[in-house]
């Protein structure tokens, strides 16, 4: 491997690393939308061509910038996105809390990539919001139970979750500001979405995924690393002091990856791993429920030229979500490539 290679891969795991952390899993103190189910569910709000479809007709055929609702869907060229609701909290978790005369104002955001190829989408790094008196605030690190996962999106995949802010609780006139002049996969170089105003009819985005979708026993494979998903189940308890939150379950993977290359690989379930709901809803690997695996997958040195290695994963998923799918990111800087499993 070329020394360029190794620096742009380390630089693009660096970078994901940071937006794993602003996306780790926690549980916040306010009722947030779970959205969880079919993207086909009937209870999937649609549009009937009020105001978000003259708010997108208008935004395409003006400038290089989209002022839309809550609840309007802009679509550009290879992405759409909507931002659907919006609330607030003082806490998120156990740990994060907002400072004194702060608050966290959650939204509710969804993306789906809607070219024939795949693309990068960071919430974290391309957003912010600005206040009436033009004070900026950027993504914070505070995370729901349900963070957007940013990162890599294949054909007709959709990312579903939420972007997190702290500002000031006597701050008015919130807007929502993405930023795509640096970014190859947009018609509009800015997006502005008025948190104060909500469309008459809010649109959601659909997942319909345009990339081969495997079952359990399947392989998939990328530059000599394959992955594997051997089988599932699902579990209530795991051990003594492993419990799931109530309403959730643990769907648990068994999943193996083999080292084909002529150097050692780094595989990070943080990074590379996720099981994700039919509607776009994200989830890493919970820290408690896998520790207490006795087939546990161990990540903690790389897998050497030609190994293999094998083990399962405890991820925290609300009971009876459906379709569910295992999905693994083989974080190809180059050419980005992610795998899907349907688990149930």
């Amino acid at each position: 491997m070329s020394s360029e290679k190794q620096f742009s891969r380390r630089r693009f795991v660096a970078l994901g690393t940071l937006a794993a952390l602003a996306g780790c899993s926690g549980e916040d103190d306010t009722s947030t939308p779970s959205g969880d189910g079919d993207a086909n569910a009937s209870n999937t709000p649609t549009s009937s061509g009020g105001d978000a479809t003259d708010s997108a007709t208008e935004a395409e055929t003006g400038s290089q910038s989209a002022a839309v609702k809550l609840g309007e869907v802009v679509e550009g060229g290879n992405i759409s996105m909507v931002a659907l609701e919006t609330s607030t909290a003082t806490k998120l978790g156990e740990f994060q809390e907002a400072g004194s005369g702060n608050e966290f104002v959650i939204i509710r955001l969804a993306v789906k990539n809607t070219s024939d190829s795949f693309i990068d989408f960071s919430s974290f790094w391309q957003t912010r919001l600005k206040d009436s008196q033009n004070h900026v605030y950027d993504a914070t690190f505070g995370a729901t139970a349900h963070p957007f996962d940013g990162g890599s999106l294949a054909p007709g995949e959709v990312s579903r979750g939420d972007v997190v802010y702290e500002v000031p609780k006597n701050a008015e006139n919130l807007k929502m500001q993405f930023d795509f002049t640096a970014f190859d996969l947009f018609d509009f170089e800015r997006v502005v979405i008025n948190l104060g105003q909500t469309a008459g009819s809010v649109t959601d985005l659909s997942q319909d995924l345009g990339v081969d979708v495997l079952s359990p026993g399947d392989s998939a494979s990328k530059n000599d690393v394959k992955a594997t998903v051997h089988s599932v189940r699902t579990e209530s308890q795991l051990g003594e002091f492993s419990q799931p939150d109530e309403g959730n379950e643990y769907v648990i993977p068994d999943i193996e990856i083999t080292n084909n290359t002529d150097e050692a690989l780094t595989v990070s379930t943080l990074l590379q791993m996720r099981v994700k709901t039919g509607t776009g809803l994200s989830y890493t690997a919970d820290i408690m429920g896998s520790s207490s695996l006795d087939r546990g997958y161990k990540e903690g040195s790389d897998i050497a030229p030609g190994e293999s290695r094998r083990g399962e994963l405890a991820f925290q998923v609300e009971k009876g979500a459906k379709p569910l799918y295992f999905i693994f990111d083989f974080l190809d800087f180059a050419d980005s490539y992610k795998a899907f499993w349907k688990l149930r």
